[in-house]
């Protein structure tokens, strides 16, 4: 399921506490110190090896502490790679390596995903985010006062679908998009739209029926020609990527590493149904930043706060929640789907992109991805990456 990845310490460290207890961290502690059938790539610069170095520790601590089977990680500044790196197994039964071009799912990273779709078309004139979202899908009883906009920072009082009792059936079996939206538009409102802040996935699954309803074509047509076929996205997928090169995912039942079943695209739709590896991720950071997906004045509009915040200091755009790190500006999102997790932040004054990606559920991506950018950030050594 995608969801918000916030506040899972005490989570996390219950289950880390039940894996060191049934011997599951011994287990991958072996693991983790196998780098993938690709060893990655590193900016050829002075003390890339001490670089590596540093990644290398953080991550297999990571993997020792946790159990996570695979983490890739990806470090870029104006479009060329510092570090592109995968450690341990894709497919634990079978001791399959992940490799860089391993493609994870990507959960909510979908979103950004589809915020830059609705901006193109807004270039186009073929919509306008203040238009009322029920002007386009007047048949699904969405309340009139919910605008583009509202759903693009969530803040249209939508109840969020994954919460729906139906949801656990849709996941497994598939759903049509009409039946979603009319359970989205029947559900009752968590708030008055406009009102209040609060993530939830039914603004996206409505934004990427807005999408159909305005170019008469598929969300996937739209991706594959609006984004991935433009930019090269080769790995990037809407329907389930082939295994290999896909890692399965993994969850924990009872204490034990599990592969899971990976949702059914129709349930997760223009919310979280794409996947891709670490390298077409950075490839995206890159020419969502530069102006290759949109103007400059559009990007703005993707990178501008919500007038109401989240509540703990960062804010909402489209697509990316908003905050100041370390003193810099940045874009970010997690995404948290059964067996996957993703974590993806891009600092707007030079637009150095770090992503992580995991085939495990368990752990906290943003802790990670935040401790990594401190490694190597926050050293004088490496200052000139970032």
């Amino acid at each position: 399921m995608t969801r918000p990845v916030r506040g899972r310490s005490a989570l996390v460290a219950s289950l880390r506490c039940t894996m060191q207890r049934s011997g599951i961290a011994l287990l991958f502690a072996a693991l983790a110190g196998c780098g993938g059938g690709d060893n990655g790539t590193s900016a050829s610069a002075p003390n890339s090896a001490t670089l590596s170095d540093t990644i290398d520790t953080i991550v297999h601590a990571e993997m020792q502490q946790s159990g996570i089977p695979a983490i890739a990680v990806g470090l870029a500044k104006d479009g060329l790679p510092v570090y592109v790196k995968t450690y341990g197994l894709a497919d634990v039964e079978s001791g399959e390596a992940a490799v860089t071009g391993t493609i994870f799912e990507l959960a909510s990273l979908t979103k950004q995903f589809t915020a830059a779709l609705v901006l193109q078309l807004q270039e186009f004139g073929r919509l306008h985010v203040d238009d009322k979202a029920a002007t386009y899908l007047p048949q699904y009883g969405l309340a009139p006062s919910i605008t583009i906009r509202m759903l693009l920072n969530h803040t249209s009082g939508l109840a969020d679908y994954l919460s729906f009792p139906a949801f656990q059936n849709w996941y497994v079996a598939g759903v049509p998009e009409e039946t979603v939206l009319m359970a989205i538009g029947q559900a009752a409102l968590d708030s008055p739209p406009g009102t209040a802040w609060a993530y939830s996935n039914s603004n996206y699954f409505v934004l990427g029926a807005i999408i159909e309803q305005v170019t008469g074509q598929s969300y996937a047509v739209n991706l594959q020609q609006r984004i991935f076929t433009p930019l090269g996205l080769t790995s990037a997928h809407y329907d389930l990527p082939p295994a290999p090169p896909a890692a399965l995912g993994y969850s924990l039942r009872s204490g034990s590493v599990a592969a899971v079943r990976l949702a059914n695209r129709s349930a997760l739709f223009a919310a979280g149904a794409l996947s891709a590896d670490v390298n077409d991720v950075l490839n995206w950071d890159h020419s969502l930043f530069s102006g290759a997906v949109l103007s400059a004045g559009s990007f703005e509009e993707m990178t501008t706060p919500a007038a109401i915040g989240v509540g703990d200091g960062s804010y909402y755009g489209f697509g990316l929640l908003l905050d100041t790190f370390r003193g810099r500006r940045r874009t970010s999102h997690t995404g948290d789907i059964d067996g996957f997790l993703a974590y993806n932040q891009v600092f707007l004054d030079n637009g150095f992109s770090l992503v992580v990606l995991m085939n495990g559920d368990w752990v906290d991506q943003q802790a990670l991805g935040d401790h990594i950018y401190d490694a190597v950030c926050g050293s004088p050594t490496f200052t000139a990456l970032c």
